[in-house]
């Protein structure tokens, strides 16, 4: 049975100030019972306990393989005692509450998910929570853990960037020279300019590969997380306060933020087989047609996608870069981050430990991006920084992340379990984006309805 217990601190053996030789201390492995975390300063490694088999959960299974041959090589002597599983991307910590002792001992997880399962996650030791603290960007560290306590290391980001297809601009006759360095070609470094192109194509649609190009940039309304690059026009931002309250939805920045769609629709930048702008129940996700299909020139890619993967297969050369701008302003996707947490009920929390370690290092950062497509997430200057070809996904995603937002964790004030994106954004946005989009209600009737359901729901939801 895996146990649940507080982590106990170890107190490190002092230097002398006499000139005497440091008592360095040393992990006696027969002292270790799994409740136990003892930090080797000889070697520079948690000790693992006799016996230990630990099972490490990721979304990737080459990654995951490659964790565990890191594993294998740093310690022999225990080699084929820590494997691991691939549950998916979302939500992986949330089957904690119900599964704890059969789930994996150390389990990758989104930031946003840690929150809600804090209580059946282990505190980390103080040297690996004061490394994962150092190294971490100050925001995505409190996303992950909103209380004194670390419990959360974030290694990579999760978000979504500007992607274009060079090869078929080219093909279109369309320039793709960025004098500028931007990733973005300087014919379509704002939206102003790609509105243009969706208008010249209204009475004659080019084709592409036999087909006509009835896409320019596929705007997603009904998937509210790649949504919101889209209320980020205007220089808006959500929770910009830092109180999950005041969503800022009557921001004059907010209304104005809607311009943007209303040109895009102007401009029919999304159009069906005879040419009529889209209706907002057909404009949910349609990312993955951009890279598997080639449908549009433009769209978004998210790090859990394999932009590479798609551009060998249709031999194409895709570009990854932050989005254009719109009236000067960048617009800023959602971003947020993953990592690691181990499980509070492990049967051994110095081995745990050890793994964890071994992930959160320069060779565990060197695995992630050599056998994946995520971005490391570090601050700059980070010790912990691993190697990457600067025409990389990842490097790509990086520069293009400089403008992204990170999504706000904050919670109602009455009542810590209820986060504010989930109250007030996720639950009404789509419906505002597709009111607004399809006519049925003016912006400021759409704004007025947000503004009093919100209220409603934070009145409820942070009555504690």
């Amino acid at each position: 049975m895996k146990k649940l217990i507080s982590l106990l601190v170890l107190v490190l053996v002092a230097a002398s100030f006499t000139g005497c030789a440091r008592t360095v201390k040393t992990c006696d492995v027969e002292d270790l019972d799994g409740t136990v975390v003892c930090y080797d300063e000889k070697l520079e490694q948690y000790a693992v306990e006799e016996g230990a088999t630990l099972v490490i959960n990721v979304d990737n299974d080459s990654f995951g393989n490659a964790l565990v041959a890191l594993w294998d090589e740093t310690h022999p002597e225990h080699a084929g005692k820590v494997s691991f599983v691939n549950t998916g991307a979302a939500g992986s910590t949330d089957a904690l509450a119900v599964q704890t002792t059969e789930y994996p001992d150390i389990t990758m997880a989104i930031d946003g998910e840690v929150s809600r399962n804090v209580t059946h996650l282990l505190p980390l030791d103080t040297m690996l929570a004061n490394l994962v603290k150092a190294n971490s960007i100050e925001s995505f560290y409190k996303a992950g853990n909103s209380t004194e306590v670390t419990v959360y290391a974030p290694m990579t980001y999760d978000g979504m960037a500007f992607i274009w297809n060079k090869t078929m601009l080219t093909s279109l006759g369309l320039s793709t020279t960025d004098a500028d360095g931007d990733n973005l070609p300087d014919a379509f470094d704002t939206w102003e300019e790609i509105f243009a192109l969706a208008t010249s194509w209204k009475t004659t649609r080019p084709t592409y590969n036999g087909n006509p190009v009835k896409t320019v940039f596929p705007l997603s309304l009904g998937e509210t997380w790649s949504g919101y690059m889209t209320l980020s026009s205007a220089g808006w931002s959500i929770f910009a306060t830092g109180d999950a309250t005041k969503p800022g939805y009557d921001d004059p920045k907010f209304k104005a933020a809607f311009e943007f769609l209303l040109a895009a629709k102007d401009a029919a930048i999304d159009t069906n087989d005879a040419g009529e702008v889209l209706a907002a129940s057909n404009m949910g996700w349609r990312w993955d047609g951009v890279l598997n299909d080639q449908s549009a020139p433009f769209g978004l890619v998210g790090t859990w996608m394999d932009p590479a993967g798609a551009a060998e297969t249709n031999n194409v050369e895709f570009v990854i870069s932050p989005l254009p701008t719109y009236k000067g302003n960048h617009l800023t996707p959602f971003v947020k981050t993953k990592g690691f947490v181990i499980n509070a009920y492990t049967e051994y929390q110095s081995a745990a430990h050890e793994v964890m370690r071994l992930i959160y290092s320069l060779e565990g950062f060197q695995t992630m991006v050599d056998n994946s497509a995520y971005a490391p997430s570090l601050i700059d200057g980070s010790a912990l920084t691993p190697e990457l070809d600067e025409n990389s996904v990842q490097a790509q995603m990086q520069k293009a992340f400089v403008y992204n937002y990170p999504e706000p964790f904050y919670t109602m004030p009455n009542n810590k379990t209820k986060k504010g994106m989930d109250s007030v954004y996720y639950p009404f946005i789509s419906n505002v984006l597709s009111q607004i989009w399809d006519g049925t209600k003016t912006v400021d009737e759409a704004i007025a309805e947000l503004i009093e359901l919100s209220d409603a729901a934070i009145a409820v939801d942070n009555a504690g």
